[in-house]
């Protein structure tokens, strides 16, 4: 871009030698620079009579200005540069992103002077006006770049149930990978199928007929139950005329055609918007059909059904339909025999004149009935939650530390009663970190918390004034 007072063959001239001397550019207001150049135009016999300021100004008129240098960057390379982006665009592509064309073009376009992506950015922005520029691409295309990604991925899809990462990529050239990738990940109607393959829900079949069952087993089962797994729902043909789908990318495409405007999906679990998703609902269904599984097990089972790991969740839908024989181990009832006549006898063997003593307290077992298990902290604290006929059992929190306590049902303290009646027989001191520990170390509790000491001295002074 010459000014229009410049001389034609003076600008040739400076372009000569910039194009010859200053392939790695001209830096402007350099003293240094302007003596180099004006040595070669001596040794080219070039009649420059410009000022250092007004030379400065030919210069820069004559070449690509970037971060302070000019750049002679020949007519060639500039068609190049708009036949390959024009070409790009008559194919019907919507966007380019600058980091993208330079690394597939670089080596051209850096001898061609060219010499970084944000140089490019400025290039195309002056040639290419008409065009829609932002920091990382431009386009003829306006809107959201996750949008009209969205766009160009559909647009190069063809037919193809399935496609590939690097399908994508190729079809894209001028698209970085890992913007597709987040793209496929973010937009709900890409579906993945299994490694790093995707497919789209406008090319999965779901005839209406199979669309109107799913909706109506769904719309049954939510009124009733409140949700339904969608491993529950009629999936067979959906699978036989989408063969090459793996089953969650069925399971995904069946809630995100049949389902997703008037439900929400979390896991594996579909239930109504506008509604709070009952995990530990949930996971009590689950347990009634459980026969024997690992903690882990379940832990996963929750995740897998609801999305989500909150260990209490397992722990209580666990307590409340299975027996723990074991601290990684939940069994059906008719693994288990229990013998409630005798077992709550040698429970009263420990427990005496007391309402109540901690689980931890019980040490050997030696004299509780075969029930079919091994004896242990566990069985008991199952044994005392469901199945005896004289004691209950109790704890702040459920875990999987043996904390909480055994408490005969005659017994009408509640939990913090209880905790404060036993701090007050102690004849401990009262203060916060003695109390804490006190009631962690003897199994009360499953954490050493001051918060909790102090409700609980509040009562123990009480309790001790009354008894004095």
């Amino acid at each position: 871009m010459l000014m229009n007072t410049l001389n034609k063959n003076l600008a040739s001239e400076i372009t000569q030698i910039l194009s010859n001397h200053f392939s790695n550019g001209f830096r402007l207001n350099s003293p240094i620079e302007i003596s180099r150049f004006r040595r070669f135009a001596s040794e080219n016999k070039c009649g420059i009579k410009l000022s250092d300021r007004e030379l400065s100004e030919a210069i820069k008129a004559c070449g690509t200005y970037f971060e302070g240098k000019v750049y002679f960057v020949s007519t060639q390379v500039i068609d190049k540069i708009v036949k390959t982006i024009n070409s790009y665009f008559k194919d019907g592509h919507l966007v380019v992103f600058y980091s993208e064309f330079y690394a597939k073009n670089e080596k051209w376009l850096f001898e061609g002077n060219i010499v970084s992506e944000e140089m490019l950015n400025v290039i195309l922005s002056n040639l290419l006006s008409k065009l829609n520029f932002t920091k990382t691409y431009f386009g003829i295309a306006k809107g959201s770049i996750n949008n009209v990604l969205e766009k160009e991925i559909l647009r190069v899809w063809g037919n193809k149930l399935l496609l590939t990462y690097d399908h994508l990529a190729e079809r894209l050239p001028y698209i970085p990978l890992e913007r597709i990738k987040y793209t496929l990940a973010l937009k709900s109607g890409f579906i993945w199928n299994n490694n790093e393959t995707f497919s789209h829900i406008s090319k999965i079949k779901i005839f209406e007929e199979e669309k109107s069952k799913i909706i109506n087993i769904t719309k049954k089962n939510c009124t009733t139950h409140g949700y339904i797994s969608i491993i529950d729902l009629p999936f067979e043909s959906i699978s036989e005329h989408n063969h090459e789908l793996s089953l969650p990318a069925i399971h995904n495409a069946i809630f995100h055609i049949c389902l997703s405007d008037k439900y929400e999906k979390k896991g594996k679990i579909v239930f109504p918007k506008g509604k709070s998703l009952d995990a530990l609902s949930i996971m009590k269904d689950y347990c009634r059909t459980i026969d024997k599984c690992t903690f882990k097990q379940l832990l996963n089972k929750e995740e897998e059904l609801t999305g989500e790991i909150h260990r209490w969740i397992s722990m209580e839908a666990g307590n409340l339909y299975l027996v723990r024989i074991n601290k990684d181990t939940y069994v059906a009832d008719k693994y288990v025999r229990f013998k409630p006549a005798l077992t709550d006898k040698a429970i009263s063997q420990f427990i005496k004149n007391e309402d109540y003593l901690p689980l931890k307290s019980f040490s050997v077992f030696s004299t509780f009935p075969d029930c079919g298990q091994e004896w242990n902290l566990f069985l008991l604290e199952s044994y005392c939650r469901r199945f005896s006929k004289i004691y209950r059992f109790d704890t702040p929190s459920v875990n999987s530390r043996n904390a909480g306590t055994i408490i005969k049902k005659s017994c009408t303290m509640t939990y913090d009663e209880i905790m404060a009646d036993a701090v007050a027989k102690s004849k401990i001191v009262l203060k916060e970190d003695v109390v804490s520990n006190f009631l962690f170390d003897e199994g009360y509790m499953a954490r050493s918390t001051a918060a909790k000491s102090n409700e609980i001295i509040s009562k123990v002074i009480l309790l001790r004034e009354g008894r004095s």
